[in-house]
């Protein structure tokens, strides 16, 4: 192949930078709630999207199973929507992780959803991180 050749060839895999997986706790709520994302955006401002969702509810949720159901995935889709905005394409996967009396709800999406290394990766460190 010419030069040529070569550079139509390029495809976004072979230019693609890893992105490390990440994991924060909140317990804003009174109770563990955990974040995992891979992302190409700089993460520094995570804890404050997470707080300034979450705050919003400290005083008035609906605390029923499927009120918690719908925070989880309320909480995903905020977190995706404010890195998606900064940088189109740059979220590969969310997991949002709820522990509350005695019930754990999660929310998956992207690779999370779709990989079972990235899902096992994600349960393996909170489980880790739970113990330290």
């Amino acid at each position: 192949m010419d030069n040529q050749e070569q550079e139509c060839t390029s495809t976004r895999l072979l230019e693609k930078q890893h992105c490390p997986m990440i994991i924060r706790k909140s317990n804003i709520l009174d109770f563990p709630i955990y974040v995992g994302i891979i992302c190409d955006c700089n993460l520094n401002d995570l804890d404050s999207i997470m707080v300034n969702y979450l705050s919003q509810f400290k005083d008035n949720a609906v605390w029923s199973i499927q009120g918690i159901r719908q925070l989880t995935g309320g909480l995903s889709d905020c977190v995706k929507n404010y890195y998606e905005d900064i940088k189109p394409g740059s979220v590969e996967g969310i997991a949002v992780l709820f522990y509350v009396d005695k019930m754990i709800v999660s929310s998956l999406r992207g690779d999370f959803m779709n990989h079972d290394s990235c899902r096992r990766e994600f349960y393996e460190c909170l489980n880790l991180m739970t113990k330290l």
